[in-house]
């Protein structure tokens, strides 16, 4: 259990640290763009970070649960992950 725990959690870092560079690409660009536009982008980005820093309190939450409540942690943390996955990838493409 701990060996699986260990591995689920270092994945999350992994992708939580590719979400960062993604909205840190997100920004650059939004600096870039024409002032109308960049306010909306710029709203957009907002909440893309509001929802990683949510995912990264969540992760924080499942490293440091018990063994008895990891499970119900990490069902939590799943479901922002996909929330978070899903925002990030509608404006990625």
């Amino acid at each position: 259990m701990l060996k699986d725990r260990k591995a689920y959690e270092k994945k999350l870092d992994a992708q939580l640290a590719q979400w960062k560079a993604e909205i840190d690409v997100l920004k650059a660009k939004a600096k870039r763009t024409e002032v109308d536009a960049r306010v909306n982008y710029d709203h957009v980005v907002d909440a893309l970070q509001r929802k990683h820093d949510e995912a990264s309190n969540h992760l924080r939450k499942l490293k440091t649960a018990g063994d008895d409540a990891w499970e119900s942690v990490k069902v939590g943390t799943d479901k922002i992950w996909s929330e978070f996955k899903a925002m990030l990838q509608g404006l990625v493409k």
